[in-house]
């Protein structure tokens, strides 16, 4: 195997996929990256076993095709020093691989490509076509809601979903929910997965707000996304996700316009002196203004600024300061509405320009 390569070609890539590397592992294999090299093109491939992530580089000079694998970690520190604009040769050599760039040399130590644990090449029966820009807000508007390390698988991903009349996507911890649901303009095929969290992570990464196509092929345990030079696959949560269209509040008792920018203030304040623990505030609503506080054990504050509020009633909410944090901070608007119903179970957000989201906070119970 031999090739040469610029730096700027081949620096980027490996940033793209050395994310995925696992190190300190007792399978020194998933540390490594896999290189493969045609007549016409590189291919760069990382996976965690539950992830797979290849990158495609145009080929522009003479080159010996091969594959192996080498340390992900190395490489990408040996290609970050080398200067720019250099040309570096790469070629292997009896199981090293040996990399010269001007006054730089380098030996790596390698592991057979035999030994990668690729996911299996396989005929996906099901593909369409959906827009970068769609996929990106399908994710980036909701991911921060899924769950971790939940017991019930369900909740450690993203629910997506595609209807004749929608398309939807999901994400609760249980105590929160997040719901992106737009009405369907194209003609998709009718599917339903569960996009594990790991996943939703690294594909936020690599997908923009353009309104070029990706191509999505996927079956029952699989999902694969073409975006440009990359193919990012990955595993599904074979689980069922339950029906939550009930929680939505459809009789909207209390509807409250809040400006975003004196909420971020109000917040930004109480934070100081939260309970480390709950992490949790105090609302109250009444003769347009909103009282905010928050206390720790003897320590107290406060914060009051004006809002529109037209109900005789004064409303008492307590909820968790990340929670309602992580909602103002995805959205880019200038105003929200805070929407309750007559039990006030629960707060609903909901976006005055954006109607496709919703957002749920549980309260506490301090």
């Amino acid at each position: 195997m031999k090739f040469i390569i610029e730096k700027k070609n081949f620096l980027i890539p490996l940033q793209k996929i050395s994310s995925l590397l696992i190190r300190n592992n007792p399978n020194e294999i998933l540390g490594n990256i896999l290189i493969e090299i045609d007549q016409k093109n590189i291919f760069l491939t990382s996976t965690n076993t539950e992830i797979e992530l290849m990158y495609k580089i145009s080929n522009n000079y003479s080159c010996i095709p091969g594959k192996i694998t080498v340390s992900g970690r190395k490489i990408l520190e040996i290609f970050r020093i080398i200067s720019e604009k250099s040309l570096i040769y790469v070629k292997l050599i009896k199981k090293k691989l040996y990399l010269s760039s001007q006054k730089s040399k380098f030996c790596l130590l390698t592991i057979s490509a035999k030994k990668f644990p690729y996911f299996k090449k396989k005929k996906y029966k099901r593909k369409f076509y959906i827009k970068q820009k769609t996929l990106k807000n399908m994710l980036e508007y909701i991911y921060f809601s899924m769950s971790s390390q939940d017991i019930r698988p369900y909740l450690n991903g993203i629910f997506i979903e595609f209807k004749k009349k929608y398309i939807k996507s999901i994400a609760t911890n249980g105590h929160r929910m997040a719901i992106f649901k737009k009405k369907n303009t194209k003609k998709y095929p009718k599917f339903s997965i569960i996009l594990p969290r790991k996943s939703v992570i690294e594909l936020l990464k690599i997908i923009n707000h353009e309104k070029i196509l990706v191509k999505i092929l996927y079956d029952k345990n699989y999902i694969q996304f073409h975006i440009n030079n990359i193919i990012f696959t990955s595993k599904l949560i074979n689980n069922n996700f339950p029906n939550l269209d009930h929680i939505l509040i459809k009789e909207k008792k209390y509807q409250i316009k809040i400006n975003v920018k004196k909420l971020k203030k109000s917040l930004s304040h109480v934070s100081i002196l939260v309970h480390e623990q709950s992490k949790g505030i105090y609302l109250k609503l009444k003769k347009n203004q909103c009282k905010i506080t928050s206390h720790n054990q003897e320590e107290k504050s406060e914060y009051t600024f004006n809002i529109e509020y037209k109900y005789p009633q004064t409303l008492k909410l307590s909820l968790n300061i990340n929670y309602l944090l992580d909602v103002l901070n995805v959205l880019k608007c200038d105003f929200i509405t805070f929407i309750l119903d007559e039990k006030i179970q629960y707060l609903q957000i909901e976006v005055p320009n954006k109607p496709e989201l919703k957002y749920i906070i549980l309260p506490l119970y301090l």
